[in-house]
């Protein structure tokens, strides 16, 4: 109560016990001043670590007067550095002092219903990596390429650049699908390695934004988005890299999709070339497929990721969709009926559909024609089991035609399983059923792509007892049950928002906060094994969007999504972030948080991370009411304690019997000049290596050392910035420690 009668509180300030103006104070945090809340009621930014209460706020500081050794003193965490702007998370009850100290000129506390990414780095702990709260240092991504494999980029964006909007953090871009000089080891596409280049062509795709939003959750700066900060991604430091894809429609039904291998090879290839590590999102999928791992994307997908070379993949958006079709008869043999329920594809009834049986068992597909309860036309059988196939029509009550095309395979190359694949297209109102007869189990997907965009109807039962209606489980698709893939799923970490007009947009009724996204598919793989692996939150995310795209400027079809404007660079020209739900939001989300992980630990694998995961994933009330593991994978994703597993794995902080006592470098990071020093018990010789992160050696000598303490310069001026193992071995006895060049 002392702090209530010795401070006044005025409109835009305090008056300190001296009667002189102290900072000004924006209007909620006088609010909350004024009512002295120090509950868990107020609706504010806030967060508890190791029993301290913190608030997030921005301030404004003259930095001639400003002593930052009493902002540690009140234990303030202070963050991004703008000029004279500043990130601050504030213990709560040393808000009031910190209003007091000379150079605070203006407190601005984080408003509690926001158009931003807080929830979600929030939900996922990403924020106090960001900040570095008990962590050897704040993580960003630097030094880290973070590759999207995508469509819809706008290289302008400005939350491609850095923080304060001075250099484009994108790298590199390949227009797959476009003609011009195609990168090195390739023969298609246009390379673009240059920023003049970038920011000339402007775009890939000019009607799409896909990329641009996933691309600034995993890593965009926030630049424009408001405060600069409430649109900021995950690892805002990194590189990036665009790939920009259309796969063919042969990719999508042959589950091959060499296009997108060649995108994961070029961003690892040139992630190795600068001395980096990477990891690369693709956030699209199809249904089609045989679920199980065994396509040649897969096996080219084993082959391609490593040490410090990891694969994100989106889980899916068909958890509430009926687009999966399974006998679930005690008998396994017989004959199943399910009706085929069209999406609309642009105006037009397509679909494929792709059954899957055992191996070395029969499967038979018959096309059978309803109209008013009766057959009016069927296909005949055709065998799997004798590579069967046949392109034909059937003829609808009214003369209209269902066209189709059925590819039967004995034996399919990768899984040994019977296959057939359906491309159905439907130009009448009958309804169309398909019958197998059937030995073993099988099991079939719906899904077609167009362009960008997935379609996908339902299996249904069309009201008949002897049809079976689909089921929403085993809907990931082919690329996400990638076992080198490590695969993300959506739960909800908001619900709402305010949009540029003003408007509340709300999906209550749809979700509910904190749980799993209704949308996001399901496993486990068609083999039997976990996936998803992980959930990221994946509903209503805000990010950029592609300033070319026209539908999230005022009058345009998703303005209702855009939360912000910005005006930004020397033309002039508007850009926007808008919100957006689906696990595509929460891959990249996902994606930037193993920047994170590799920027502390450059060489983590795939397993590795999984590992992690297993050991540090988030449960709570939504998690264990619903303990599937096929929607959650391990659970919610925490960075934080993720991050602190990665440091411990990575060897290079940590000491044992069989090291090396007390080695140090410095200056670290540094041009690829340094010292090195160490203690060593005797005199001898001492080992230097360096490697890169992918355990090249780039050098190697011997050096003698003397009892004591020993220092080592070492200059190697013409390294490539980047990220490096430094290896001692003496006496039997070794230590590792990380080397940064910039």
């Amino acid at each position: 109560m002392l702090i209530r009668f010795i401070l006044l509180i005025t409109s835009l300030g305090f008056l300190n016990l001296y009667g002189q103006q102290s900072a000004q104070l924006s209007p909620n945090l006088r609010l909350w001043l004024s009512q002295n809340k120090y509950d868990n009621n107020k609706e504010i930014i806030r967060y508890k670590l190791d029993n301290t209460v913190y608030l997030s706020a921005i301030v404004k500081v003259n930095t001639s007067q400003i002593n930052f050794q009493q902002l540690v003193n009140l234990g303030i965490k202070v963050g991004t550095q703008a000029g004279d702007i500043y990130t601050m998370q504030i213990p709560e009850k040393q808000m009031v002092n910190l209003t007091q100290l000379k150079g605070i000129l203006y407190v601005q506390l984080d408003e509690p219903v926001a158009t931003n990414m807080d929830p979600a780095r929030r939900s996922s702990r990403v924020d106090s990596v960001q900040m570095g709260i008990n962590l050897p240092m704040a993580y960003t991504g630097k030094n880290v390429v973070v590759g999207i494999i995508d469509a819809g980029f706008d290289y302008s964006h400005p939350t491609f650049y850095d923080t304060l909007g001075n250099v484009l953090r994108v790298k590199r871009v390949w227009e797959q699908r476009k003609a011009g000089t195609p990168p090195i080891g390739f023969n298609y596409g246009n390379e673009i390695t240059d920023t003049t280049n970038m920011l000339l062509i402007g775009n890939d795709v000019s009607s799409f934004s896909h990329g641009t939003h996933v691309g600034g959750i995993a890593a965009g700066s926030g630049l424009g988005s408001l405060y600069n900060t409430r649109g900021r991604g995950v690892a805002y430091g990194s590189d990036l890299v665009f790939v920009g894809i259309k796969p063919n429609k042969s990719e999508w039904t042959g589950a091959g999709m060499s296009s997108i291998i060649d995108a994961v090879n070029y961003i690892f290839t040139y992630a190795a070339s600068v001395g980096k590590p990477a990891v690369a999102n693709l956030s699209w999928g199809c249904s089609i497929g045989p679920n199980d791992g065994s396509s040649l994307f897969s096996q080219a997908l084993n082959n391609l990721v490593g040490p410090g070379k990891i694969f994100v993949n989106s889980a899916g958006n068909n958890g509430d969709e009926n687009i999966h079709w399974a006998n679930n008869d005690t008998v396994l043999s017989g004959t199943d009926y399910s009706f085929v329920s069209f999406p609309n594809v642009l105006g037009e009834k397509r679909t494929w559909v792709d059954v899957w049986g055992e191996k070395n068992k029969s499967i038979c597909a018959n096309l059978l024609l309803y109209h008013n309860g009766n057959v009016v036309d069927s296909s005949g059988n055709i065998c799997a089991l004798n590579n069967g196939s046949k392109t034909g029509y059937l003829i609808s009550y009214l003369g209209d035609t269902l066209q189709y095309s059925l590819v039967g395979t004995q034996s399919d190359f990768n899984n040994q399983k019977t296959h057939f694949l359906m491309d159905l297209y439907s130009k009448t109102s009958d309804s169309l059923a398909i019958k197998l007869n059937h030995e073993g189990k099988f099991d079939a997907w719906m899904g077609y792509v167009n362009d960008y965009n997935g379609y996908y109807g339902a299996f249904v039962n069309g009201g008949r007892s002897w049809a079976t209606n689909g089921n929403n489980r085993y809907t990931l698709g082919e690329m996400s049950c990638s076992p080198a893939a490590i695969t993300v799923a959506a739960y909800v970490s908001k619900i709402s928002f305010k949009n540029l007009a003003g408007a509340q947009q709300s999906y209550l009724g749809y979700a509910t906060t904190n749980a799993i996204a209704p949308f996001s598919s399901i496993g486990p793989t068609a083999d039997g094994r976990m996936k998803p692996d992980i959930a990221a939150p994946g509903m209503t995310i805000a990010s950029g969007v592609n300033s070319y795209d026209v539908s999230y400027a005022p009058n345009g079809s998703n303005y209702s999504s855009s939360v912000a404007q910005y005006t930004f660079g020397a033309s002039s020209r508007k850009y926007y972030y808008a919100e957006a739900s689906g696990t595509s939001m929460s891959s990249p989300m996902f994606s930037g948080i193993v920047a994170l992980l590799l920027q502390a630990n450059p060489i983590l694998t795939p397993q590795q991370i999984k590992q992690i995961l297993s050991r540090t994933a988030y449960k709570d009330n939504f998690t264990t009411n619903t303990p599937d593991s096929t929607r959650w994978g391990y659970g919610k994703a925490n960075a934080y304690s993720m991050i602190k597993e990665a440091i411990l794995l990575s060897g290079l902080n940590e000491k044992d019997n069989n090291q090396i006592s007390t080695v140090s470098i410095y200056p670290n990071p540094n041009q690829g000049s340094f010292w090195i020093e160490f203690e060593a018990e005797k005199n001898g010789n001492t080992e230097i290596m360096v490697h890169d992160i992918m355990g090249k050696t780039i050098f190697e000598n011997t050096q003698p050392s003397q009892m004591g303490l020993n220092k080592i310069e070492l200059k190697h001026p013409n390294l490539i910035p980047g990220i490096y193992v430094l290896k001692l071995k003496y006496n039997g006895a070794e230590q590792s420690k990380r080397l940064v060049v910039n």
